[in-house]
């Protein structure tokens, strides 16, 4: 009882002591990015490998009401995008970038919003989609996506509609999709017949991701193609939805002969929400061979495994 209590009392004070480490070594690596000594990802790497955002977040807002340099602004708004830290000043911050003149504060400002999924942000950002500027609307669509309310699916479809960037334009089906209102699912489905084979696909994928009715019959007529191409597209289309909606129709591909096919769909599942699918895609990975490993491994490096979790499910079966 003595050497536990010894043990307590010594993780107690390591861990004390390290906390004013990281908060130096946080402060240190914020004044080099600050002196143009780290670059926007240097610094935020090691930051997040600190834990210390919320610390750098508010020196980073502070500099920011400090200076007046454009260029030195966006960098400076870039790293707090990325950053992600929820925080009303950060909010106001970046809220306001949106009124700027600069383009660039614009955009990182909108990826901001995005990251930290600001619903005060929808309106705002609604207002940017019919901007004469390409990135600012493509910006803009996505944060509104990244957001999810259901308010921003309707002004996205419609600026869809009229968009003359192809890329854009799928950007804000895909967007509007993850908005979440149903009740404009009359309006992709319109688009179900569009010309564009790239504009048909994103409409069914926003169909998908909301859930509607219509997502599932689309995929199936895809599954059924003898193309492999057609059957991957048939796979895709669920990236972003629940696993709630996309399990009838991937599930039963875990048993495909093709194993990308099989990977991809298991990723896409855990995504979604299928949490079981992660442990199957760590033992296929351990079970495959030479190259066909490294189909399963290109799926679960987008799921950001860590090698904690990947011994842990090895040990669970057996195969460690």
């Amino acid at each position: 009882m003595i050497r536990r209590f010894a043990v307590l009392v010594l993780l107690v004070s390591l861990s004390v002591f390290a906390k004013p480490q990281r908060a130096a070594e946080a402060s240190k690596v914020i004044d080099q990015f600050l002196t143009g000594q780290l670059g926007v990802n240097q610094a935020l790497n090691r930051i997040q490998f600190l834990g210390e955002e919320r610390f750098a977040a508010a020196e980073v807002v502070f500099a920011l009401k400090r200076t007046s340099d454009a260029r030195r602004r966006v960098q400076l708004l870039e790293f707090l995008a990325q950053l992600g830290v929820r925080d009303p000043e950060v909010e106001r911050l970046l809220l306001a970038t949106l009124a700027s003149d600069d383009t660039g504060e614009v955009m990182a400002g909108a990826r901001g919003l995005g990251r930290i999924k600001c619903a005060d942000a929808v309106k705002p950002l609604i207002g940017l989609l019919g901007s004469k500027l390409l990135g600012i609307r493509r910006e803009a669509a996505r944060s509104l996506g990244d957001i999810g309310k259901p308010a921003a699916t309707a002004p996205l479809l419609k600026a869809a509609k009229t968009e003359t960037d192809l890329d854009v334009k799928i950007l804000m089906l895909l967007a509007a999709g993850r908005a979440g209102d149903k009740a404009q699912a009359p309006g992709f489905e319109a688009l179900l017949k569009d010309d564009s084979e790239s504009t048909r696909l994103a409409a069914a994928q926003a169909l998908c991701s909301m859930g509607a009715p219509k997502c599932a019959p689309f995929a199936a007529k895809l599954l059924a193609s003898s193309d492999r191409n057609e059957r991957f597209q048939a796979v895709m289309l669920f990236e972003g939805a629940s696993a709630k909606v996309s399990s009838p129709l991937l599930t039963p591909l875990l048993a495909d002969a093709d194993d990308k096919l099989r990977a991809r769909a298991a990723r896409i599942l855990v995504q979604g929400g299928d949490l079981k699918r992660l442990d199957w895609l760590v033992l296929e990975s351990a079970r495959a061979k030479g190259e066909v490993r490294l189909v399963y491994e290109d799926e679960l490096e987008k799921l950001r495994l860590s090698d904690e979790q990947r011994q842990a499910i090895l040990k669970k079966a057996g195969l460690q």
